[in-house]
């Protein structure tokens, strides 16, 4: 990367430029030139005594900033060099070590380079957050990442189950399996994402030179993003389906677990549709900036911001009214209705407020988001931590625990003891009787 020292000054450099003479800056860029040397200098005696791991991407002097050894298939971080005008200490400049070894090419510039895009206001790059957000985001993000994961094998366990024990299959369990198809593809896309997006932003061919260029941007992080939109929208509609359905169990069809669910399924897949679709026609035309991650038009994003907060609320109301009705049932006298209720009722209801209570205080914790960043962290903690492992408790609670599955699986274990015993004891009198014949 080429790397021009005197071509960052500070806003407020820029506005008092006209009131500063010309010695004042060739001063203060040779003291900014005379610290990059010395800065050089001492990078090539710490690279000189580190020991070279193999795979790994080299330590490297990129005229600015000394980086060490990284691993393959990882951004390093580091903060943004105070001796560079115009920088802000307090930012991170990063650089990419690709998955073979090597730092990443420029397509363009056809050398390596480093993203400088936060350390300075020029060209395009995204405000940086808070040093107490800063601070935490590493965490967040990695308390995400491992609770997509655990999620997404605990549901891929819990489908499996499901599928493959055939009295298993009812119309309720039907619909809890579209419930784990919603969310194990809602972790796999925040999963791959997270892999592909650099900073979460885009594509590293996205960036040049240090600064994202929306020209670079390609239809395929923007399909990316568009399916992991579309998949966040599935997943909070299936959550309002698992709930409509018990709504209507108990207020429409009670003691009946045998409705069509046809229209859950339409509406549960079908409904983010025509919202993810008007979002993409509006980013297309309004604001087709980047890989569609960032959002300069804040107003866009509530296309699909006001159809969630909609399924939180009506699933709150759900919840409400289900748990008054309850009540007032449990409370009379025990009788058959009662047992009932108690029986489809105790493995469904216990998540409601699973994905309904805490949804409605997160929703008035986002509204702090920009102004204290204490509420922030704390909102991006807990959002993160339930949105994350939400499908591992569901996939646990709906399948795992449910008493009927294990009831099952009970069974399936016992058979397959009792067949794998009965061939052991088979197999050594066959072959008895065969040595008796023989004599």
């Amino acid at each position: 990367m080429t790397f021009e020292p005197s071509g960052f000054t500070t806003p407020s450099n820029q506005m008092d430029q006209q009131d500063q003479t010309p010695s004042y800056y060739e001063e203060r860029m040779a003291r900014q030139n005379e610290t990059l040397q010395a800065k050089s200098k001492e990078c090539e005696e710490f690279l000189a005594k580190q020991i070279t791991i193999e795979g790994y991407c080299s330590g490297v002097w990129d005229r600015v900033i000394c980086w060490s050894q990284e691993k393959p298939g990882k951004l390093a971080v580091t903060a943004c060099p105070e001796y560079v005008a115009g920088f802000n200490a307090q930012h991170s400049a990063t650089r990419f070590c690709t998955q073979d070894g090597t730092w990443f090419v420029h397509p363009i510039t056809n050398s390596t380079w480093t993203n400088y895009s936060q350390c300075t206001t020029h060209g395009h790059s995204i405000a940086p957050p808070d040093q107490l957000i800063a601070n935490w985001l590493p965490v967040i993000k990695r308390i995400s990442q491992v609770g997509y994961s655990v999620s997404f094998v605990t549901l891929v366990i819990a489908l499996f189950i499901l599928l493959s024990i055939k009295k298993l299959r009812c119309p309720r369990n039907t619909l809890h399996m579209h419930l784990f198809v919603s969310f194990m593809c809602r972790a796999f896309m925040a999963l791959l994402k997270d892999s592909l997006f650099i900073e979460g932003i885009g594509l590293s061919q996205s960036v040049v030179d240090g600064m994202w260029v929306n020209e670079i941007s390609t239809w395929q992080c923007k399909l990316v993003t568009s399916l992991w939109q579309y998949f966040i929208v599935a997943n909070y509609t299936w959550i309002l389906m698992e709930g409509l359905y018990l709504h209507n169990l108990i207020f429409l069809a009670p003691f009946s677990d045998s409705s069509a669910i046809t229209a859950y399924v339409f509406l549960g897949w079908g409904c983010p549709i025509p919202v993810v679709g008007a979002w993409i026609i509006s980013r297309a035309l309004l604001d087709d900036s980047l890989c569609w991650t960032t959002h300069n038009s804040p107003h866009l994003f509530l296309i699909i911001r006001i159809p969630i907060i909609l399924t939180i609320v009506l699933n709150f109301i759900f919840f409400l009214n289900i748990v008054r009705v309850l009540l007032l049932k449990l409370q009379s006298a025990v009788s058959i209705e009662t047992r009932k209720y108690r029986k489809w009722a105790k493995s469904t209801l216990v998540l409601v407020p699973l994905f309904g209570v805490h949804y409605m205080l997160f929703i008035g914790m986002s509204f702090y988001v920009g102004r204290d960043p204490v509420i922030e962290v704390t909102w991006l903690f807990c959002d993160q931590l339930f949105a994350s492992s939400q499908g591992c408790f569901v996939a646990v609670l709906y399948c795992l625990l449910n008493g009927e599955v294990r009831c099952e699986l009970g069974k399936k274990w016992t058979t397959w003891k009792s067949e794998t015993e009965t061939k052991n004891i088979w197999v050594p009198l066959n072959h008895i009787t065969t040595r008796m014949q023989r004599r």
